[in-house]
């Protein structure tokens, strides 16, 4: 890995939201939650009006890009995001993150997962060895 300074910002992952990776991510977390695969239920009570890709989903592509930035998974330390809108099935979002501190061989990662709208669907925090 080249050097690392804060600022040094990770290569974004784009990618559509769609219905079988959404179900795939439901029955690895166990969460099998209506509006991440019924559409006639996420209609009646999505806030997008429709179906939302499981956050699980969201999460694994904020990790992917943290992954790939740190050289790869055994120099992944940590990742905690939070969900802080729903993405709707059919849309496409990109995420990727920015160092903020880099202390005793350890980076600190800012990430972020921006829907193709503009609106921010996570935000979260990853530690990697440097």
């Amino acid at each position: 890995m080249s050097a690392i300074e804060v600022g040094t910002q990770l290569e974004p992952v784009t990618q559509p939201s769609n219905l079988t990776a959404s179900v795939m991510y439901a029955g690895a977390s166990g969460d099998f939650n209506s509006l991440h695969y019924d559409q006639d239920f996420a209609g009646q009570v999505s806030p997008t009006g429709g179906i939302i890709a499981h956050g699980m989903y969201s999460m694994g592509l904020a990790s992917r890009a943290l992954t790939a930035f740190a050289g790869g998974p055994e120099n992944v330390l940590e990742v905690a995001v939070r969900f802080t809108r729903p993405w709707p099935l059919g849309t496409s979002s990109t995420f990727g993150g920015e160092v903020t501190e880099v202390e005793d061989g350890v980076a600190t990662v800012k990430l972020w997962g921006d829907n193709e709208d503009g609106t921010r669907i996570l935000r979260g925090t990853g530690r990697i060895k440097l």
